[in-house]
């Protein structure tokens, strides 16, 4: 019984389907004419020009407006910059200063080392600093005009003249032998003594003397100043502001000079690597600005940095860096997002893609209507794609496009139409 109900169904359905293909020719409506005389294209012509409602085609005028013509591209944010922050002395971590994972400014502390004896060591030396000071000054003041050197230049000589003095009379008490003539080696030697110091004195310079407790000073300075950079690096700060991702170290650990201790990105401003093809790269110009979809992070803006001058030698493409603004902080690196560079402004129309048609060479074209009736294909470009329609370029303002119908038409035929408004 099942069976049998299956078989009546379907015999049904197929009379159904098979009235609806004759029903043209029931009705009077057939554009085609059984006739054995050929003449097919004349009835055809005869039904379009009978103006028969079944065969009216909407139509809509072109109203043109200037959409931007844009190259699109893909790519993925990284960090402007990322650095490792390294310790400048071997220490052990008091603490840490910033808070992981947020903003840092340049120049803030991010971890704070022992500082051992370095204040004390400073003290020390500032303290020899001072005495090499005085002793510089004592020096000047020695050689100057009346100061001790000349005194005792003059006690020098005053003492040799006495000497020799001396010399000479025993000299003589030797030679009548009333002395022994050990007494002259005597005076002999005290006369010796008494010259070589006269020429110690007059051969010692004021410039010499100055220059090695000037030296003495230096030496001092740079021993403080190194102490000083020592008492610095116990703060080890961030070299640029950033965003502080994570600590290297921990609190009371003991770290060696050069070692990192923290990474800093550059998340302030990021930038996308978008590679364009060779056949457009040449239309993109640096300072452009570009149009962002950030994959889960919304809509952005960005401008074009950097265009590569070298292709990719697996893909045949050009890098284009975009910097992208991200004070907020809401973008990370590695993150996906859709790129639009606007290279020009082009007057196009909004169009339902079920409008458009396409050849076998894959060139895009609409079906118009002149004022004859007749219609006309004619090629158009997609300047943009918006949603579920998109923007063409090619045809003048007011042209008509069929519409609703336009695939059951061709090129060169004529046709009724009813001018309509196109849906947005």
């Amino acid at each position: 019984m099942k069976i049998r109900k299956s078989y009546i169904s379907a015999l049904f359905i197929a009379a159904l389907i098979v009235g609806w293909m004759y029903s043209d020719n029931f009705l009077g409506t057939s554009s085609l004419s059984v006739a054995g005389d050929g003449k097919v294209a004349d009835v055809e012509e005869e039904k379009i020009e009978s103006k028969s409602p079944d065969l009216i085609t909407q139509a809509f005028k072109v109203v043109n407006q200037q959409v931007p013509l844009q190259i699109r591209a893909r790519g993925v944010t990284r960090t402007g910059f990322d650095i490792d922050v390294i310790s400048r002395r071997n220490a052990y971590v008091l603490s840490q200063v910033a808070v992981e994972g947020g903003w840092v400014e340049a120049g803030a502390t991010l971890i704070e080392l022992d500082k051992g004896t370095l204040e004390s060591d400073i003290d020390a030396a500032r303290a020899d600093r001072k005495a090499g000071q005085a002793e510089y000054e004592d020096i000047k003041k020695r050689f100057s005009s009346g100061g001790a050197w000349e005194a005792q230049i003059d006690a020098a000589i005053a003492d040799l003249e006495a000497v020799r003095s001396n010399y000479e009379s025993t000299k003589k008490l030797v030679d009548r032998g009333v002395k022994k003539p050990l007494a002259k080696l005597q005076q002999m030697a005290s006369l010796k003594a008494a010259e070589m110091r006269l020429i110690e004195l007059e051969n010692q310079s004021e410039d010499l003397a100055l220059a090695a407790s000037n030296a003495r000073i230096k030496a001092v300075d740079a021993r403080i100043a190194m102490l000083l950079e020592q008492l610095e690096f116990t703060n080890v700060v961030a070299s640029q502001g950033g965003w502080l991702e994570k600590y290297h170290v921990e609190v009371g650990q003991t770290i060696k000079e050069n070692a990192p201790v923290a990474r800093i990105l550059g998340l302030r401003s990021l930038t996308i690597d978008a590679p364009v093809p060779q056949t457009q790269i040449s239309k993109i110009k640096i300072g452009d600005k570009v149009d962002l979809d950030v994959d889960g992070a919304g809509k952005r803006q960005g401008v074009v940095n950097k265009i590569a001058t070298f292709a990719n030698q697996a893909t045949r493409t050009f890098d284009v860096e975009i910097a992208v603004d991200n004070s907020d902080g809401t973008l990370r690196a590695g993150m996906s997002a859709g790129v639009r560079v606007t290279i020009d402004q082009v007057p196009a129309f909004k169009i339902s893609p079920a409008h458009l048609n396409v050849d076998e060479a894959g060139s895009l074209s609409v079906k118009t209507v002149k004022p004859d009736g007749t219609v006309q294909v004619m090629p158009v470009a997609i300047a943009q794609t918006v949603g579920n329609a998109a923007y063409v370029s090619g045809l003048a303002d007011d042209t008509l496009i069929l519409g609703m119908g336009q695939a059951f038409v061709s090129d060169g035929s004529k046709i009724s139409y009813k001018i309509v408004e196109e849906a947005n």
